[in-house]
Order: C-alpha cells, then sequence, then structure tokens
C-alpha cells in the first residue's frame, strides 16, 4: 500500500468509513504474506495493512486486507483489494523513510513531514479528540531490507483501531512482528527469483527437439553417440565434458571399460583447451605417437591407451561454445581403416563447436531440473508449515479467546477467576513453545548461522533439563533418573541448541509414559564419543512409523498420555541439532514397550 495521505491535502472531502471488510483473498496473492497482512490488522489492531515489494524503481502492493477506507490521488474510493497490484516509486518511499522518526523496524512519519506523491492512498478515518490522536496524514512503514542493504520493499500500516498512535508497549510489538515479517517477505522474493530463473531456463530446452526431449548430459550423450559415429566413420567414441558445477561427464561406447590415467587425462585437457583457443584438432596414430610434440610427454601412456582398446588412430577434437572450453571428443579406428585425415578433422571441429552448444543446454536443463524439485520442496514445505502453525494455533488460540471472555464475567481472586488465568497461562506457554520451535528450526536450518563452540559439561546441562521439567513429570507422578556411569563428559557445541535437544527427547518420553511409570536418562563417554540415552515404558512407536518421526511436523498415531503433542517438530530438531555438531540420532523402539533414543556427539 503507498502510504496513507491527508484527504485534505488532496482536496478531497473527509468520509466516515464503511466498517465492511474487504474480505481480500485473491489466488495470486502468496498466502503467507497475506497471512501477515491479515495479522497486522487483526492482532496488532489497525484497520488496514498491506506489503509491498520492490519491482526496479517501483513498489509493488502484493498482499493487502483492511476495510474499504481509501480515497485515491483523484478522490476515488477503493477497496483494499483494488489496491492490490498497484504500483508507486521507489523514491518516494525513501524520501518519506528519511524524514520519518526512529520505532525500530518501523519509521513514524508524522503528518507535518508526509510528502504527497501520486500513489497517495487515503485514510478517510475520522480523527478523535485527544493529545495521542492518529491523524490522516500520518504514516507508519517497515522498510524490508535485503542482505546487500537495498530496500526490498516495505509493510505498511493505517487507520488503527483505538484512533490513536501506538504507544511504548505496542511498538515493542509491532517491532517483533516486523522482524519476523522480513524474514517471510525476503523468503517470497528468493522464491519469486527462483521462479523467475527457472522460466528463463526453460528456453533453452529447443535444442532438445533434434535429440530427444528433456534430457540430462549424460543422456545427451547417449542419444547422441550412434549419430556421431555413424556420421563420422568412426568405430568407437570416448568423450569428456563439462557438467553440472563443471565436473566432467565421462561417455565412451559400450565395451570401452578404460579409465584414463590421470596424467593422460590432464594432457588431454590441457591440449584440447588450447585447441579450442586456436582452433584445432589433433591426429593421433600408434605408428606416429612420437610425432606430435602435444603428447610427446605422454608417448608410453598414448601407446597404453592405443593398446588397451585395440584402436589404431585417434582424432581429438575440442569441445566448447563461446570462448569457453567444455572438454573433448575423442574418435577412434580400429587396425585396418584408414587413418583419420584433415578433412574429417575440420569436419569433426565443426561438431564439437556445435556440441558445445548442446552440452551447455544440457547443463541448463540439469539445473532447471533440479532448480523445479527444489521449488516443489520449497513449496511442500512451507505449505506443511502453514498448515502446521494454523492447526497447532488454532486451540490454544481459540481458547485463549474463550478464556478471556470467561474471565471477563469472573470475581478478581475468586476461583473461578484463578482458573481461566491458569487456562490463560497455559495456553501462553503452548503458543509460545510453538513458535520458539519455529524460530529454533528456522535458525539452525540457515547455512549463515552455524552452531556456537562452547566447551559443556553434559551432565550439568541433563540435571538442568530435569530440573525444568520436573514439574512436567510430577504431574503425572513420573520419575526422571539421571545416571552418569563414567562420570563427567565434556562437548563442543551450542549450549541453546544441544539443550533444545535435551529438553525435546526428554519431553517425549514424558508425553509418552504411563502415569506412574520412569523415564531413564543415562550418560556415557567412551573413547572420542559422548552418549545420552533417554529411555521410557510408554506407548511405543511403530516400525512403519519410525522412519517417519525424524520428519518436519510428523505426528505418530500413538496417543500422548496425559498431555497434549507438539507441532510434530521435537524430533525434527533433536536430528537437525545432532547432525549440525556431526553427531547421530538412534531410534529403538516397541509398541505397548517403550522407546529407546540414543544421542551420540563428538567429545573432548
Amino acid at each position: 500500500m503507498p502510504p496513507p495521505q491527508s484527504a485534505e491535502a488532496l482536496d478531497v472531502p473527509q468520509r466516515t468509513p464503511s466498517r465492511q471488510s474487504s474480505s481480500v483473498s485473491l489466488s495470486a496473492v502468496d498466502p503467507a504474506l497475506q497471512m501477515i497482512a491479515e495479522g497486522i490488522c487483526e492482532l496488532l489492531g489497525f484497520g488496514i495493512a498491506a506489503i509491498n515489494v520492490a519491482r526496479g524503481d517501483e513498489l509493488e502492493v502484493v498482499a493487502v486486507h483492511g476495510f474499504t477506507s481509501g480515497l485515491n490521488a483523484h478522490g476515488e474510493r477503493e477497496s483494499a483489494e483494488e489496491i492490490l497490484g498497484t504500483r508507486w516509486a521507489l523514491a518516494d518511499l525513501r524520501g518519506n523513510l528519511s524524514r520519518g522518526e526512529n520505532w525500530g523496524a518501523w519509521r513514524f512519519v508524522p503528518h507535518e513531514r508526509v510528502s504527497l506523491h501520486e500513489g497517495s492512498w487515503v485514510s478517510t478515518t475520522n480523527m478523535i479528540d485527544a493529545p495521542d490522536a492518529w491523524h490522516p496524514h500520518d504514516m507508519l512503514i517497515a522498510p524490508i531490507i535485503g542482505d546487500d542493504g537495498s530496500i526490498q520493499g516495505c509493510l505498511s500500516v493505517d487507520m488503527p483501531v483505538s484512533g490513536r498512535r501506538p504507544d511504548f508497549t505496542q511498538r515493542r510489538v509491532l517491532n517483533r512482528f516486523a522482524k519476523r515479517a522480513q524474514r517471510v517477505v525476503l523468503g517470497y522474493l528468493d522464491r519469486e527469483r527462483l521462479y523467475e530463473r527457472a522460466a528463463n531456463l526453460e528456453t533453452a530446452k529447443e535444442f532438445l527437439r533434434d535429440a530427444s526431449s528433456k534430457l540430462s548430459l549424460a543422456d545427451v550423450l547417449d542419444a547422441s553417440h550412434d549419430a556421431l559415429v555413424r556420421g563420422l566413420g568412426a568405430d568407437g567414441i570416448w568423450m569428456a565434458t563439462k557438467g553440472p558445477g563443471h565436473q566432467m561427464v565421462v561417455h565412451a561406447t559400450p565395451g570401452l571399460d578404460w579409465e584414463p590415467e590421470p596424467d593422460l587425462a590432464a594432457l588431454t585437457a590441457k591440449n584440447t583447451s588450447r585447441y579450442w583457443a586456436e582452433g584445432s584438432y589433433s591426429i593421433l596414430s600408434r605408428q606416429q605417437i612420437n610425432g606430435p610434440s602435444d603428447w610427446y610427454e605422454e608417448a608410453a601412456v598414448v601407446d597404453r591407451f592405443f593398446r588397451t582398446l585395440g584402436a589404431d588412430s585417434a582424432l581429438v577434437v575440442p569441445v566448447g561454445a563461446d570462448h569457453e572450453w567444455l572438454g573433448h571428443i575423442v574418435l577412434l579406428r580400429s587396425p585396418g581403416r584408414p587413418v583419420w585425415s584433415d578433412a574429417e578433422g575440420r569436419l569433426a571441429l565443426e561438431l564439437g563447436r556445435d556440441f558445445g552448444r548442446i552440452v551447455l543446454t544440457a547443463d541448463a536443463y540439469t539445473q532447471e531440473r533440479d532448480l523445479a524439485r527444489r521449488l516443489a520442496e520449497a513449496d511442500r514445505e512451507r505449505n506443511l508449515l502453514i498448515e502446521a502453525v494454523a492447526r497447532e494455533l488454532r486451540i490454544p488460540v481459540n481458547a485463549l479467546g474463550t478464556s478471556l471472555n470467561a474471565l471477563r464475567a469472573e470475581k478478581v481472586n475468586t476461583l473461578p477467576w484463578i482458573v481461566q488465568v491458569e487456562t490463560l497461562t497455559v495456553r501462553s506457554a503452548q503458543i509460545e513453545g510453538i513458535v520458539s520451535d519455529l524460530l529454533l528450526l528456522s535458525r539452525i536450518r540457515d547455512p549463515a548461522n552455524a552452531p556456537g563452540e562452547t566447551t559443556i559439561e553434559v551432565s550439568e546441562m541433563l540435571d538442568d533439563v530435569l530440573d525444568e521439567l520436573d514439574p512436567d513429570a510430577a504431574q503425572k507422578d513420573i520419575e526422571c533418573v539421571l545416571t552418569t556411569p563414567t562420570g563427567p563428559a565434556y562437548v563442543v557445541g551450542d549450549p541453546r541448541e544441544l539443550r533444545a535437544a535435551f529438553q525435546h527427547l526428554v519431553k517425549n518420553a514424558l508425553t509418552y509414559s504411563h502415569r506412574g511409570s520412569r523415564v531413564h536418562v543415562m550418560l556415557y563417554s567412551a573413547g572420542n564419543e559422548v552418549t545420552i540415552i533417554v529411555a521410557d515404558a510408554g506407548v511405543g512407536i511403530s516400525d512403519e512409523e519410525q522412519s517417519k518421526v525424524f520428519e518436519p511436523f510428523y505426528r505418530g498415531t500413538n496417543s500422548a498420555l496425559g498431555g497434549s503433542r507438539g507441532a510434530g517438530l521435537g524430533l525434527t530438531l533433536v536430528d537437525l541439532i545432532t547432525r549440525r555438531h556431526h553427531g547421530l540420532v538412534e531410534l529403538d523402539s516397541r509398541p505397548g514397550e517403550g522407546t529407546r533414543v540414543a544421542l551420540t556427539l563428538p567429545g573432548v
């Protein structure tokens, strides 16, 4: 949404807004972005919120939610849905940001500093009579900054439901929300760039019409083999070309079971890269190996090459495209066949140029296929995340609302009032736990966030974890026992992450254990390894589900015993954290008998 501006400044009348929601929910709108816009309105108390992303020198409104209560620069009323897709100048945003007050992640521009522009959207909210009243000219915007420091977009809000400018407490909540929203928006832009790249790569598949559709480089080499043999009169072919990641892809005529010696492979690469720059080739024969000075230093190796393959002559041709050398083709002829001629060499050189373009396009197809797979995985994971968050937050959020309503009807400090307060506390803790797990998952999946390297005494940390979870164990009359048969054990790692892993292991054991049973935590140190074992005698896990329990958001079919199950991230976090610390997680479980999880880490 372009910054909300004053109706009077645009010489159009103030109007009382219609309090109907525009219910923007278009299929083209990214669900995660729309959820953020809705959250700002519904959770933070604003009449309208929008998310804008940079498109060159402009900003485009890509998600919006709120009331039909605005006038455009021409005095025409616009609904929130009509604002979607509009664009406005990025320079106007920079100018207004420079005049704003720093509210952390947000910039507040008071009405007397706001600069109007053609794309202005006008709030028509009536002002209340108060010193901190929100003025129709006021602007509140959170710029979204990329890793390179450039503006990638912004969040903008208007029409606070209270009619007042946010106070200090509201600003803190707004800042936390903006930081979470920034990560989602930057992820949205990354996905957009991946889709754009995939669309550009689509045009690179046209060359495959002559061979076959949608082939990898190895498939192209296979498909081209017979045509090359027939067209050039060769008895065999040995090819090595750059594939994805610039690794050499080797192809040979079936039956040519020969691995090039390193010295010969290096010499061939050196010679043919020069051939590509010069536009030349080389003809070798068993009788004239010592002739070409290019191959003299490896004459004995070349002789073994001919004898091993049963060939009598070879035509060595570079493969490339434009100024880039991509590999080489070695065409072989058996004894009794004519030695390769210069005319054939020139023809093969042209083929090397054509084949170079095929190699580049095959590489592009492979990248496109991998890109499509990554995009599909990213979309699937994003959808799982949205579904899991919505599913897990719905119950505690609804319960919070119910308890708040009930709390209003009760007298303070009465038993019913205390019960409702306890319910609110439990539900708030549940929501906090889900959000903490999601934030930790995001952190450890980010390659830029390497784990810390602190020396940790594991028995002390396990003892602290058991103390923290003692109230949960007491509720179910479960005894938690820590034994350290081999004494203290030390590891190097991130204390926050390892503590979270230990907590989730013990929490899982408590959740799925019978009342009055025991959870046994054991610590062993042997050689260069430290092993933490958490064992329970609970409901156990079926064989079919044991391979799935480490997947994100997977929740087993067995019911929790006297507690609610989490979002299905506990064992996922345990596995990811352990692997980040170069360790291993092993699970052994039998339905009805219990579960035993062993976490092994490198010791100090």
